[in-house]
């Protein structure tokens, strides 16, 4: 049987850490090491345990969990995500606004399928999660990195943001609390991020799915807020 050939494109996909790597730890593994993976985000393995009431709510409705839901997603669950951004100050959110999905990844996949174009670029942190490189490689657009460095505190310089926005540019990923980093952006530097896209006409994109797992005092700043 002939090989199935893999397009082009696929070629800019990549994860190191669950490649190469993996099958290393893989193979220690076998040879009876033990390894300790913290390339794999699962909240479980480190006390972030479902409520009890959660989980006493899912069971109850699972008789009424074969159809299908509204197209933006379940509206008691929007209705909770727009009250929790309300909470933060972010004015002007119903459940309208929310759309729901089968984890952060898919909603990426789509939004950026939906947005770029070939040749259109997106602006990146260096290091990010490879998610968004993939998911902009995945559409024919370019990735452009900004560097998050360990001199600054891992923190991005708005001003070299500035300056990468090309004419061909769609759009600028913040992640904040960053991954695979942990930092936590200061609230002028997410101003001023803000202000860059709109001064250029960007998406602006913040990744803040970490944002109540925090440390040693760290305060998040919604980017919505500005």
């Amino acid at each position: 049987m002939l090989p199935i050939a893999t397009p082009d494109h696929l070629s800019r996909v990549r994860y190191e850490i669950r490649g190469p790597l993996a099958r290393r730890a893989h193979e220690m593994e076998n040879a009876g090491q033990s390894v300790i993976k913290l390339n794999i985000g699962n909240p479980a393995m480190f006390g972030f345990a479902t409520p009890d009431a959660l989980r006493a709510a899912v069971a109850e409705h699972l008789p009424q969990s074969d159809g299908y839901c509204h197209q933006k997603g379940i509206g008691p669950a929007r209705e909770a995500v727009a009250a929790a951004m309300r909470a933060k100050g972010v004015a002007g959110v119903d459940a309208d606004d929310v759309f729901m999905g089968n984890g952060v990844s898919e909603l990426i996949l789509m939004t950026l399928e939906a947005l770029l174009r070939p040749g259109d670029e997106v602006l990146l942190p260096a290091p990010d999660y490879p998610l968004w490189t993939a998911a902009v490689a995945l559409t024919g657009a370019t990735p452009v990195y900004y560097a998050c460095t360990e001199e600054r505190g891992f923190v991005p310089d708005p001003d070299e943001i500035d300056r990468l926005a090309s004419p061909r540019c769609r759009a600028v990923v913040l992640i904040n609390p960053n991954n695979p980093t942990g930092a936590v952006y200061p609230a002028a530097v997410v101003r001023a991020i803000a202000q860059v896209a709109e001064r250029h006409g960007l998406v602006l994109m913040s990744d803040e799915i970490y944002d109540r797992i925090l440390y040693d005092g760290a305060t998040h700043e919604p980017a919505a807020l500005h």
